[in-house]
């Protein structure tokens, strides 16, 4: 890969959802760009540049070279304009990251054109998701769990909930957990409610039956000259508004074996997941992307898909009755969900997945966390005295950001026991 100037902008994805081209982040989003800035020290190959006006992270950056041989460095953003040789690659593309680099000093060629921003934002859209359920289903002969489907009007929503009960209603363009909706027992007046803002705003949403869900975990990619490549495993666990909550860090076969202790034949729907994105996505993209995935207990969805087949006469919102959601499935009957949600740039997924071969011991494992702090004013918890043998932590935690004495956000490294 060509060395790189990475920029961190977490509010891309809020950006892109609004589909403007001078959008104004929210104050939260503004303050973990800030806080959060060297991040993508930590996905960048050696020799790169991280983009950041801070002299703290400059001073920081060049510690974590000193320690663990990164070798990545800071540039302010009014040095852009000589950069023409590196390839610059944001935490995701938008047309107002377009307009900002473009104010910075980048050149027209070093950006794509507002006519690839539009293409990038299709395929950002959810219903991408269900595209890539059907190709990976005509490539292995079998569906692995009920497929998202799209609607439009609030009537249509309202029966797919009263029909499914627990389900998950997402708009088209979301982020960490924002956009999602979980019902838990049918139909309410909220939901509702809900539903029309989200279909006024964004045009659809995307309605997915719930599974029991076993693990969360995802395959990091990186795509360049047409092809996508797996990088890597992550492992991860949100909470109960599928908002992030922490990684999990360790080498990319210790955290592959947790995955197929559960499910064997992860190898066989990983490779048609890359001939899938190698078709659809990899000739449009070229950095970091994320697929997220899931285990989940197979025993509820066979009894949903009986039920569905049943009910086909009169329901017509129920799989197809061909699909059997009971084959690929490993022995101690877990089913996968291949596809929950595609990024079209880099994750904190793609952060662990790093880590674990740059920064933990080997044989080591730990937690990565984002830490907030109500403001700046409240001390930070305290932290386990870190202990680097070799150039990698093997003991106790680190706080791999900068803390400023104005930072609200920090990112931490956490040896297990």
């Amino acid at each position: 890969m060509s060395r790189e100037v990475l920029i961190f902008n977490p509010q891309n994805d809020l950006a892109l959802a609004s589909g403007g081209i001078n959008y104004v982040a929210p104050p939260f989003a503004v303050q973990m760009a800030r806080d959060l800035a060297v991040l993508p020290a930590f996905i960048a190959e050696p020799g790169s540049l991280i983009i950041t006006d801070s002299d703290l992270d400059a001073e920081w950056l060049e510690q974590l070279d000193s320690t663990f041989g990164l070798d990545v460095h800071a540039v302010k953003r009014s040095e852009l304009r000589r950069l023409s040789d590196y390839r610059i690659m944001p935490w995701g593309w938008s047309l107002d990251m377009r307009r900002r680099l473009l104010k910075w000093g980048a050149s027209q060629e070093s950006v794509p054109s507002k006519d690839e921003i539009y293409h990038l934002r299709g395929l950002s859209h959810r219903r991408v998701t269900t595209l890539i359920h059907l190709r990976l289903q005509e490539l292995l002969g079998k569906q692995l769990c009920p497929t998202p489907v799209e609607l439009a009007t609030t009537s249509e929503v309202m029966a797919f909930v009263e029909k499914h009960r627990q389900c998950f209603i997402k708009t088209p363009w979301s982020s960490s957990g924002r956009g999602i909706y979980h019902t838990i027992d049918g139909t309410t007046p909220e939901l509702e409610q809900w539903c029309r803002g989200a279909l006024k705003r964004q045009g659809s949403v995307m309605c997915e039956v719930a599974l029991d869900k076993m693990m969360d975990f995802a395959v990091e990619y990186h795509s360049s000259n047409g092809k996508a490549i797996a990088r890597g495993y992550s492992v991860f666990e949100t909470d109960s508004h599928s908002q992030y909550s922490h990684g999990e860090v360790a080498t990319h076969n210790a955290l592959k074996k947790r995955i197929t202790e559960l499910y064997p034949q992860l190898d066989e729907v990983v490779d048609a997941l890359t001939l899938t994105l190698n078709e659809m996505v990899a000739p449009h993209y070229n950095g970091w992307l994320g697929v997220d995935m899931l285990l989940y207990n197979n025993a509820q969805c066979i009894m949903h898909n009986a039920q569905s087949q049943h009910n086909a006469q009169s329901a017509p919102l129920s799989l197809p009755s061909h699909s059997s959601l009971s084959t690929l499935t490993s022995p101690l009957n877990t089913g996968i969900n291949p596809c929950v949600e595609l990024n079209l740039r880099p994750t904190m997924g793609a952060v662990t997945c790093m880590l674990g071969d740059r920064i933990v011991a080997p044989g080591a494992s730990a937690r990565f966390v984002i830490e907030q702090r109500s403001s700046s004013s409240k001390p930070w918890r305290a932290l386990p005295e870190p202990v680097i043998k070799d150039g990698r932590l093997s003991a106790g935690a680190l706080c791999i950001t900068p803390q400023s004495t104005a930072a609200v956000y920090r990112a931490v490294l956490c040896i297990n026991q």
